[in-house]
């Protein structure tokens, strides 16, 4: 786990963005978030950050376990992201 998560676990472990609207209805948070990018938009945005990590001289990458790791967690942060697509319904059709 990173530092900066094991000393802000009280902070970060609950819902600190959200409005009390988007708490009641959280899948307004995903209508806006869909109706903002496409699927295609986010997967190239998350594929750079994620080669930026990887590619940069960066510590916190520099296991090869912690990389895995990063990968790892890219293939899931897109699936749930493809998720929130179906959710939406923005991409219902596209299945």
């Amino acid at each position: 786990m990173h530092k900066f998560n094991q000393s802000s676990e009280e902070l970060f472990d609950k819902v600190i963005y959200l409005e009390e609207e988007d708490r009641q209805e959280p899948l307004r948070v995903f209508r806006r978030f869909f109706s903002d990018y496409r699927l295609h938009e986010i997967r190239d945005i998350l594929r750079s950050m994620v080669e930026t990590c990887i590619t940069t001289d960066n510590t916190e990458f520099s296991d090869p376990a912690d990389r895995a790791d990063l990968l790892m967690q890219y293939r899931h942060f897109e699936e749930l992201l493809e998720a929130g697509w179906l959710l939406v319904g923005t991409g219902a059709s596209k299945v």
